[in-house]
């Protein structure tokens, strides 16, 4: 689960939890964005966190971090759109199957770089957000 999945999920939204937390409003957005990661916040910013989603400071940390680009994210082949969107599926979940799509979605990821439809840039983010 997101970050931002969470903070929805307990009835909060960016504002009424800044208050509740005592956490920047600016900071939770940045971490819900993606543009932070939770990791590298202060203790005391997990700790303000976790208690105010009523949640441990592991769990906190544990939450799926989303480096997240609109224009790598949007601009793929309808193929690789398929197998991004299984492996979102099936995060966090136990899957059989699991290293079929992991294999699956590299591959895709490959032939679109090889044959130029997405850059040596956009390649490595995808892969360091769906496969790392």
């Amino acid at each position: 689960m997101r970050f931002i999945d969470l903070i929805s999920q307990k009835g909060y939204t960016l504002y009424s939890l800044s208050k509740k937390s005592n956490v920047a409003k600016s900071t939770l957005s940045d971490i819900a964005n993606g543009k932070s990661n939770i990791l590298e916040c202060r203790g005391r910013v997990l700790l303000n966190i976790s208690k105010a989603l009523d949640i441990t400071i592991e769990e906190l940390i544990n939450l799926e971090y989303e480096e997240y680009n609109s224009y790598y994210e949007e601009n793929v082949p309808p193929f690789l759109k398929r197998d991004l969107e299984m492996l979102r599926k099936i995060k966090g979940k136990k899957c059989s199957v699991r290293d079929c799509y992991l294999d699956e979605t590299n591959s895709s990821i490959n032939v679109c770089e090889v044959e130029n439809i997405i850059t040596k840039e956009h390649a490595n983010y995808l892969r360091r957000k769906y496969l790392w």
